[in-house]
């Protein structure tokens, strides 16, 4: 084997390992601009239009899966399905406490929190301490118990369900916020007490004590904390787990 032939073969190896170095720095920045461009889209589009963009649905994903079992399923849970002992929502059954459930309602909420702190968080009301203040006396709460779990399906004393129906619409204030009805009021975030949904407990001994006692869920502002793009996304990717029936549409 000649000299030159020796020499050669590290020239070559040298050559294709700088070959593969500058296809993997192409390909690294390519990357990089990609992830921008994605990025740029999803922070600048109008928030009811992402879901028509499929791209865009499975990046949002992509940042916000990781970024969810880190900073909320603590509390929301690591399948999304809520903490009825802290009194943290199920996010994937529909039914919000703020509005719809839009992408951009979703993402308020993310970035101020509620009762947070923040200036911008929601807080325009929450659940009074009825007993403890004496609005009601334990009686009454007992009876607007009662009441309570009947809307939601469950037997109970029919003439304590009466008269914490009437405590309901008069004394107890209780409509102010929950409606007539007790439909509930998205623009407060007062739950809806006519369905089998609940956000504390939902067994006696839990409802009477919210009643008593009142509650002052807080959700964190991450203003200021994550980053806007992974802000959007995780809104994004909530919308979308959250409204399996129309996937892939707006939901603004």
């Amino acid at each position: 084997m000649s000299e030159h032939t020796d020499s050669a073969r590290p020239r070559r190896r040298w050559l294709i390992a700088a070959g593969v170095l500058v296809v993997l720095l192409a390909l690294a920045g390519w990357a990089a601009w990609h992830d921008r461009q994605l990025a740029d889209r999803l922070v600048g589009g109008e928030p009811s239009e992402i879901a028509r963009h499929p791209e865009l649905v499975r990046y949002a994903e992509g940042l916000a899966k990781p970024v969810y079992q880190r900073r909320c399923a603590g509390c929301h849970g690591k399948d999304l399905q809520g903490d009825l002992a802290k009194g943290a929502p199920n996010l994937k059954d529909g039914n919000w406490l703020y509005e719809n459930g839009a992408v951009g309602e979703i993402e308020r909420t993310l970035l101020y929190g509620i009762r947070s702190g923040d200036a911008k968080a929601r807080n325009i009301t929450d659940m009074p301490a009825l007993g403890r203040t004496l609005q009601l006396s334990p009686a009454d709460v007992s009876d607007v118990t009662a009441y309570v779990l009947a809307l939601g399906g469950r037997t109970g004393d029919p003439q304590a369900v009466q008269r914490g129906s009437k405590i309901f619409q008069t004394k107890g204030v209780c409509y102010d916020c929950h409606s007539g009805d007790a439909s509930g009021n998205p623009d407060y975030g007062a739950p809806a007490l006519n369905d089998a949904e609940w956000l504390y407990g939902g067994d006696a001994k839990t409802v009477y004590q919210s009643i008593y006692s009142g509650r002052h869920g807080i959700c964190p502002a991450w203003i200021g904390k994550l980053k806007p793009k992974v802000i959007r996304a995780l809104a994004v990717w909530l919308n979308q787990v959250s409204h399996p029936s129309v996937k892939g549409q707006s939901h603004g």
